[in-house]
């Protein structure tokens, strides 16, 4: 072989061993995050694994998941007769609606309320003349817009609209404001609320305002179980998704095999022809030696 061919050679040998370096650790880069993947199905798993709930224990007996409405409900037996309140002392409700308090005169001219719950009850109670598309348009109003719409448009009318929020006053001392939050409704989110210390539980006592703070680990009523549940669910996503990556993860490792063994040839050869390079420059040195 010449030593232009030679070269010619060896710069071809030397792009094909860089490609296959390159091809070599984007493989491992690969299996790399595979290897991360896998991490995140196992903590997923043992996750489920040693994730608790928080159960209840009513003075009837009965053990269950810890609800808003067990915690909160005012009934000896089987409610806890507690409240929750925010870091800023407000009192935690879910949202409970409105109820509309009609007041109309009767026939000898005394005042009588009503309480309607919406807007179509109130339109079949007061307002049954009422042509289809005002009827149809109020209809489709909740009882917080009925009532403004009827005040701004109706002021002819005599009758006296008074919107109440549905609000647990068992709840809520004179005085005392709320935060309204459905989200108090999902047990999940109300434990993890009541465990990060974002909501603190009370307990109806003596104190002047008729609550005292309490702990939720000092409490007998209330306790933390262990959530078996989601476990056989969990067993058979892990199972899957291991066995998977498991499967990716070996046939990545026999394409870095074959890789790794074109590359130790290619050097192999790299080596023979920088051999032959040598030695066709030193011939040519003894030529004109």
């Amino acid at each position: 072989m010449g030593l232009a061919a030679s070269q010619g050679r060896y710069l071809s040998l030397t792009a094909r061993n860089n490609d296959l370096i390159y091809e070599a650790q984007q493989i491992s880069q690969q299996r790399l995050n595979i290897a991360k993947d896998t991490q995140v199905a196992a903590d997923k798993y043992n996750k489920a694994l040693s994730n608790t709930i928080m159960q209840a224990s009513t003075p009837e007996g009965s053990n269950q998941r810890l609800t808003y409405e067990i915690l909160t409900s005012q009934d000896p037996f089987s409610g806890l007769c507690m409240r929750l309140i925010d870091s800023y002392g407000n009192v935690v409700v879910p949202k409970q609606g409105y109820t509309l308090e009609v007041t109309k005169p009767n026939e000898d001219g005394i005042d009588q309320t009503t309480k309607v719950t919406s807007s179509a009850e109130f339109l079949a109670k007061f307002m049954p003349d009422l042509d289809s598309d005002t009827a149809e348009k109020l209809k489709a109003m909740n009882l917080e817009e009925l009532s403004e719409y009827y005040k701004t448009n109706f002021t002819d009318s005599n009758l006296k609209l008074n919107l109440r929020n549905n609000v647990n006053t068992n709840l809520i001392n004179e005085g005392e404001h709320y935060l309204e939050d459905d989200n108090c409704l999902d047990p999940a989110y109300l434990q993890e609320m009541i465990t990060s210390g974002e909501w603190t539980i009370q307990q109806a006592g003596d104190t002047e305002s008729g609550w005292d703070d309490i702990t939720w680990q000092g409490s007998n009523s209330i306790t933390e179980i262990y959530d078996t549940s989601d476990d056989a669910v969990a067993e058979a996503e892990y199972e899957t998704a291991t066995k998977e990556l498991q499967k990716e993860d070996k046939i990545l490792e026999l394409k870095l095999e074959q890789v790794q063994t074109e590359q130790k040839a290619v050097e192999t050869e790299i080596n023979s022809i920088k051999d032959i390079i040598k030695k066709n420059i030193e011939d040519s040195f003894k030529t004109f030696g």
